[in-house]
């Protein structure tokens, strides 16, 4: 009987696989665990339409990944934090702040594990800040943070 297999599983095959067992593998193993189903022409069907929307999906995932590059490459956020007699900051900017700031701006898709900083900004200066985007996609920001 040729079924298509709904997840991995071991020494049977991977998800996605069409492949041919016996009857009562079929039956008593792989359809009760919902691991199989029958490889009809509406299955088949079924099968290449999830496909192509997985890859459609994919590509314009991609494209926004890369529109978010090029808006994010160059791009100088202002920062405002305070500063003690030293000079220094009292609490150093992290890069949860950083990704609070780029949502207030507008870059809703950035979360904190995209933000490479290699060490929190402690004192009041110009730092260029990479963020790792989907895809292989980077952007370096121009972090200016001020005293006040």
């Amino acid at each position: 009987m040729k079924v298509i297999l709904l997840t991995d599983v071991k020494t049977v095959g991977k998800e996605g696989a069409i492949i041919d067992v016996s009857d009562g593998h079929a039956r008593n193993f792989l359809f009760p665990q919902n691991l199989a189903i029958a490889a009809t022409v509406e299955a088949l069907r079924k099968i290449k339409e999830r496909e192509e929307a997985k890859k459609k999906a994919a590509g314009k995932e991609l494209s926004v990944s890369g529109d978010l590059a090029q808006q994010l490459d160059g791009y100088e956020l202002i920062m405002e934090q305070k500063v003690n007699d030293q000079g220094t900051f009292y609490g150093a900017v992290t890069d949860q702040q950083i990704v609070s700031a780029l949502k207030h701006e507008g870059f809703k898709q950035i979360d904190k594990s995209m933000i490479k900083l290699d060490h929190p900004i402690k004192e009041p200066g110009e730092f260029v800040v990479k963020v790792l985007l989907p895809h292989g996609f980077e952007a370096e920001v121009k972090i200016i943070v001020e005293g006040k």
